[in-house]
């Protein structure tokens, strides 16, 4: 669950040597690979060993889909069983049913208010690829699908759901066709109250339904996962003021990192990741939040330490990864911690979460960029679009609009760069980092009165902006010589329009 949250083709199968998964290579082929390759197949095989276990046990359940057939399908609901970690919940919650977990809920089917078949197998196929995806939460209690599907066509009572079902939430959703468009209507309730909580509409065409539920699913299960971590952080400081746990203070942690992204609130998520880990040093999630908020503070220019924070964060995040090597937001937030100096070296981490979790929009946001700090501005385009596309309302999304247009600017695509950077500032007037880019891509067009207000609005975030310091900051992201020689694009615009020098 990290916010700086690969190809766009069909999941391929996952590589192996030798033909022999799980089997290491010979010593002498191994050195022969570049240190990033032999990282990455270390991490892919110790993902397959773990995968070779569940095969048996998911053969035995091929009928799970509910009619969706194929590797897709298969393959998330497998991503789902290999995490042993993910049971601790479900055998807490078989030992007290009387107590409802914390991210426990019911995807409940949902309704197709058209009348067309072919929305109702849709509607289906929503309901069961989001239980297996929402499943895969950390410390969540799911109900089962054939559970979920007793109470299809009924009119329910949400209060009297929850003490059925000893769950805490519900998602809702119905689908209906208007014209060659499918929109969907999808809300989370607090089966305590009845209440919904968020409530979101998705439109699609309906002319290629698989993808459109592929995109669907995606995007819901990032929503619900943000929208039950900020609520659940709500209700844990009500009912759990004075002696929250682990879990409340890590959960608190993360709704905090969902929020704009400044130096106080950083701070403020650190603090409760480390006090879930006082109470709990073997906490993933909050190892994978101390990690990212670790991670920031370098990006942004906050760190005191650069060197020792990077070795802090690294240490963290390698000892997730050797307990859950199937973890993709623990992969996506090394890559953001190799970013710093080491981008070339951050993108197998970024392949190898988009391996294991092909939709997720960190991931691929996060790659995009790191393709701009490698010197590959041209390619960072893709990647971001599909985290937009796959995440339009993410709490990311005026980070990654940033994103398009630190890659614009580097390209002197400087009115498309304008573009992108006001969208980020208009989602995120707090961040800084879209302001320097903006002022080098107005005053490239001739447009200096604009970039003198937007230096008046970055002194006011950043008082101890100077073209030295982001000088600094950014040749220490990266010494790749095209990623440099684009930044001092940057640099020369910001001279000219004025900035102090130091």
């Amino acid at each position: 669950m990290t916010n700086w949250e690969v190809s766009n083709g069909p999941l391929g199968e996952p590589p192996s040597e030798n033909g022999q998964p799980g089997k290491p290579a010979s010593n002498e082929k191994e050195r022969e690979k570049p240190p990033s390759d032999r990282n990455l197949k270390i991490r892919l095989r110790a993902r397959l060993q773990v995968i070779g276990g569940a095969l048996a046990s998911i053969a035995a359940v091929g009928a799970i889909a509910g009619g969706l057939v194929g590797y897709w399908t298969v393959w998330k609901t497998l991503r789902t069983d290999v995490f042993p970690e993910s049971q601790k919940t479900q055998k807490q919650a078989t030992i007290r049913p009387d107590v409802a977990p914390r991210l426990s809920l019911v995807v409940l089917p949902f309704a197709n208010l058209s009348n067309d078949a072919e929305q109702d197998y849709f509607a289906d196929g929503i309901t069961t690829d989001l239980t297996t995806d929402l499943a895969q939460m950390p410390e969540t209690f799911v109900i089962g699908r054939g559970t979920a599907f007793t109470y299809k066509k009924k009119q329910v009572d949400l209060k009297a759901l929850g003490k059925d079902l000893g769950v805490r939430w519900a998602v809702q959703g119905a689908v209906q066709r208007a014209g060659d468009r499918v929109r969907m209507n999808v809300s989370l309730s607090d089966l305590s109250t009845g209440r919904d909580v968020w409530s979101d509409r998705f439109d699609g065409d309906r002319s290629n339904l698989p993808s459109l539920q592929e995109q669907v699913t995606a995007r819901l299960a990032r929503s619900l996962n943000v929208e039950l971590i900020q609520a659940e952080s709500r209700r844990s400081q009500i009912d759990r003021p004075t002696n929250p746990d682990a879990v409340d203070f890590s959960m608190r942690g993360w709704a905090k990192r969902y929020g704009p992204r400044t130096k106080l609130t950083n701070a403020e998520a650190n603090g409760l990741f480390d006090s879930a880990l006082r109470l709990d040093p073997s906490n993933i999630d909050a190892m994978i939040g101390k990690a990212s908020c670790i991670a920031d503070g370098v990006i942004y220019g906050w760190s005191t330490s650069v060197a020792e924070d990077k070795r802090t964060a690294l240490k963290l995040i390698d000892q997730v990864l050797a307990q859950r090597p199937a973890a993709a937001n623990a992969h996506a937030a090394k890559g953001n911690i190799l970013n710093y100096g080491n981008p070339e070296e951050a993108l197998p981490e970024y392949d190898a979460a988009l391996e294991i979790d092909p939709n997720s929009p960190v991931a691929y946001a996060s790659k995009g960029i790191v393709l701009v700090t490698a010197g590959r501005a041209a390619e960072a385009f893709s990647p971001i679009q599909i985290a937009l596309r796959l995440s339009p309302k993410d709490p990311a999304a005026g980070t990654w609009h940033f994103f398009l247009c630190h890659a614009h600017v580097h390209l002197s695509q400087y009115r498309e760069g304008i573009e992108e950077c006001r969208r980020s500032i208009n989602l995120n007037k707090s961040d800084w980092f879209p302001y320097p880019d903006l002022i080098a891509a107005y005053e490239a067009t001739g447009q200096s009165e604009m970039a003198q207000q937007v230096i008046v609005e970055l002194n006011a975030i950043r008082p101890d902006f100077t073209i030295q310091w982001f000088k600094q900051i950014g040749y220490a992201r990266s010494n790749n010589p095209q990623f440099r020689r684009e930044y001092d694009g940057i640099i020369e615009g910001l001279r000219k329009a004025g900035v102090r020098e130091q």
